[in-house]
């Protein structure tokens, strides 16, 4: 971690859960960083965390915008350059998720989460693709999941926004890279966290079933997804994930697409005749 160690970061997202996480132990590492969300409260505690995790030489800080407002996101990108005296790493963690069906999913949720998930991403990057490209140098990571590589029953909207944000990542590796920055995107699995606790309340009991029977869906903490990231981060690496079975996953996603159908299918047929007793 002493790869961080006077660095100056960004974080969108940076309130609670995984951004959190990765604030804390951004602290402990030397950097200096300012979290990003839109409840000031929870952004408060972040910081609260990172000076508890740091020293007083170091640089905290939050911003409270909304990723969907380009004028707000300008001017709130522009503070925080200002603020930590430069911009070394950004990470775009903004995003949630509404689950269901095709059939009985609210219609807004799909463009809910392009906004969210998604444009929001893109309007972050936007913002300080001037900054990173005049100055040559600095890290890009923008948070997928494993549903940006890999879409299952239930989520149809929500892995749309993360696959997107994925397509965006591999051009935007391209046109940083002639100018010395590196992108990367990384796909954190199933998280304890707060915006998970959200999701639940609403998931369909099919998806319940696969999600806790299935041996494809291993929780992790925050701390642990944001220590993977950090690594990726620091490794500079394009795609990142974080343990043994999310790395499984992904390889077989990528270069066994068929078998990796099969047995999402066979999860899924096991978990619709639980339901249906």
């Amino acid at each position: 971690m002493d790869w961080y160690r006077g660095k100056k970061v960004l974080i969108t997202g940076g309130s609670k859960g995984i951004g959190r996480a990765l604030a804390t132990a951004l602290a402990s590492a030397g950097a200096h960083v300012i979290v990003t969300a839109r409840g000031q409260a929870a952004l408060d505690e972040t910081v609260a965390a990172m000076q508890g995790a740091g020293t007083s030489g170091q640089v905290f800080g939050s911003l409270s915008f909304d990723v969907t407002d380009r004028a707000a996101v300008e001017e709130a990108t522009a503070q925080a350059v200002e603020r930590l005296g430069g911009l070394d790493v950004l990470v775009c963690n903004t995003g949630y998720a509404e689950t269901g069906t095709t059939v009985d999913a609210d219609a807004d949720a799909y463009e809910r989460m392009i906004r969210v998930n998604y444009l929001g991403h893109v309007n972050v990057v936007k913002a300080l693709a001037p900054h990173f490209v005049a100055q040559k140098s600095g890290d890009i990571c923008l948070v997928s999941s494993m549903l940006g590589f890999l879409g299952l029953y239930g989520y149809g909207a929500y892995a749309a926004s993360k696959f997107a944000i994925v397509g965006f990542a591999q051009a935007l590796r391209q046109e940083m890279g002639l100018h010395g920055v590196r992108v990367g995107v990384f796909y954190p699995p199933t998280t304890k966290t707060p915006g998970l606790e959200t999701e639940n309340e609403s998931k369909p009991p099919e998806v319940w079933a696969l999600e806790s029977d299935s041996g494809w869906n291993k929780t992790y903490e925050a701390e642990e997804v944001a220590a993977g990231m950090l690594a990726t981060i620091r490794k500079g690496t394009f795609d990142g994930v974080v343990g043994a079975d999310s790395q499984l996953i992904y390889s077989l996603a990528r270069y066994m697409p068929g078998i990796t159908r099969y047995f999402a299918d066979s999860d899924l047929r096991k978990a619709i005749e639980k339901v249906s007793g």
